[in-house]
């Protein structure tokens, strides 16, 4: 396989010329490495407005460039740099151009946002930051933009047998999203913001009954919100507790029981 055709199926676009692909110091970690592709996107493509979609003009002669981080390869993370232009859109204004491979003003592409979406949906926000090396915040950040850009999944005509629900902190300040996700697949099917019965309501409400009856397992943590809609909504489902939650459930118990020993270990050998 080419170069050429090799950066093209890892952005997962096809109307660019990659101009070079190089290996470089990583500007917060010169210890480590970073490959960068860079490409140039074609004329037909260079002044798409992002709101509209539209061939428009270009707005001035800057040629900034901007980077993404994509999927990492091997160890090692990946970028993608392009020319960043402006254009002049008759409905819209001024914008920035619309970049395929990546949402509106994210530094990230979609397959790279999407892959942390997934992750967070199934992980602790804490564990998928240190996974896909990115800060905290940035984690809710892609949440955010894959919940607001990616249609739902249509699920009228989905036959749906086991499913997984979970609440997910995306930002400082208990900024929540609830996920399903189907566990035969494991595509997130839906999402929506906040968490609780009202929520989760909205979800079961959008099945069919045929669909719901047809649940047989329903996986999620201990919150008794979830399990009133899926005794309401799910007759013949089997509520089960996720074994990260069960784990995570274990340890805090044995450390409970650890400290309280120790404690009493040294009132007992403490002279009287």
């Amino acid at each position: 396989m080419l170069l050429d055709d090799f950066i093209r199926t890892l952005i997962g676009y096809e109307k660019i010329a990659v101009l070079d692909f190089e290996v470089e110091p990583d500007m917060y970690h010169e210890d480590e490495k970073v490959f960068v592709a860079t490409v140039a996107l074609d004329e037909e493509e260079l002044y798409r407005c992002p709101d509209c979609g539209q061939i428009c003009g270009k707005y001035d002669s800057s040629r900034f460039v901007k980077r993404w981080r994509s999927l990492d390869l091997g160890k090692n993370k990946f970028f993608i740099e392009c020319v960043y232009p402006r254009l002049l859109c008759a409905e819209h204004g001024v914008k920035k151009c619309r970049i395929p491979w990546a949402f509106a003003d994210s530094d990230y592409t979609q397959a790279f946002e999407v892959r942390v979406a997934y992750a967070a949906a199934k992980s602790p926000t804490s564990l998928v930051s240190r996974e896909y090396r990115i800060k905290w915040g940035t984690v809710g950040n892609c949440v955010k933009r894959v919940q607001q850009n990616i249609a739902p999944i249509e699920n009228r005509f989905r036959k749906l047998k086991k499913i997984a629900i979970d609440e997910t902190s995306y930002r400082k300040g208990y900024k929540y999203i609830t996920t399903v996700q189907d566990l035969e697949t494991g595509e997130i099917i839906w999402a929506s913001d906040g968490y609780g019965d009202e929520v989760l309501k909205v979800f079961f409400k959008s099945l069919t009954e045929e669909q719901r009856a047809g649940i047989e397992y329903v996986v999620a943590d201990g919150a008794q919100w979830i399990t009133r809609q899926v005794e309401a909504f799910c007759p013949n489902a089997k509520r089960c507790v996720d074994p990260f939650h069960v784990v995570g459930w274990a340890t805090e118990t044995l450390d409970a029981v650890r400290k309280r020993l120790t404690t009493d270990t040294k009132k007992n050998d403490s002279p009287s």
